[in-house]
């Protein structure tokens, strides 16, 4: 069964299932005005005031209704899965918000389904990492040693698609256009540092501001 809704997007989900039917509807409203222009401060100040809620609150609900949009139309989900994914994770949900919820997943799929393919063509992908270390061959006349250089090419593609369903119909043509190479040059130090640098992104990915962040404009 496909699992599109996350535990944290369950909680603030729960939020909109408390209220009016007309409250979930206008939440699909504004989660269309968030895929095409952004957040709307003003709107959710509004909205939390009427619902004697938080800012915070129903900004959370909103994003949580963007993630379920975008990933329900990124798996192209059946409306058989969706309805069993809601009923797993949202616990109360009953047959008519479930209905409203698949109404605003299937009227906005063809939108997001071009918005995403528009993103994707501003974005490079990693396919390949080379390397290689040169250093100096050791000798009496240096007078200190010699610090060894790492070289890397980073092997990267403007086309999103999948690396499986490249090999098999990739052609030079297409791989001519869509894959670039950038040539890269540092030494263990400067290394090091970028692998910190990394690792400190990586986990600071995992925390709840950031994945709010990314999950409405996720792929």
């Amino acid at each position: 069964m496909a699992r599109i809704i996350r535990p944290e997007q369950a909680i603030q989900l729960r939020f909109l299932l408390e209220q009016p039917e007309e409250v979930l509807i206008e939440f699909c409203k504004l989660a269309i005005e968030y895929i095409n222009s952004g957040i709307n401060e003003k709107k959710c100040t509004v909205a939390a005031k009427k619902l004697s809620s938080t800012y915070d609150t129903v900004r959370g609900a909103l994003e949580a209704l963007v993630a379920l949009l975008i990933d329900s139309t990124k798996i192209a989900i059946s409306e058989r899965e969706f309805y069993a994914a809601v009923q797993t994770s949202l616990e109360g949900i009953d047959q008519k918000q479930s209905e409203i919820l698949w109404q605003f997943i299937t009227s906005k799929r063809n939108l997001v389904d071009n918005v995403m393919r528009a993103s994707c063509q501003d974005e490079v992908y990693f396919r390949d990492l080379e390397w290689r270390i040169e250093g100096r061959i050791a000798s009496r006349s240096l007078r200190s040693q010699a610090t060894p250089v790492i070289k890397m090419k980073f092997h990267l593609d403007t086309e999103c698609v999948s690396e499986y369903r490249e090999k098999l119909h990739s052609t030079p043509d297409t791989e001519k256009h869509t894959r670039r190479e950038v040539l890269a040059e540092t030494d263990p130090i400067m290394l090091q540092h970028m692998i910190q640098v990394l690792e400190q992104a990586l986990l600071e990915a995992r925390t709840r501001r950031v994945r709010n962040y990314v999950k409405p404009a996720q792929s």
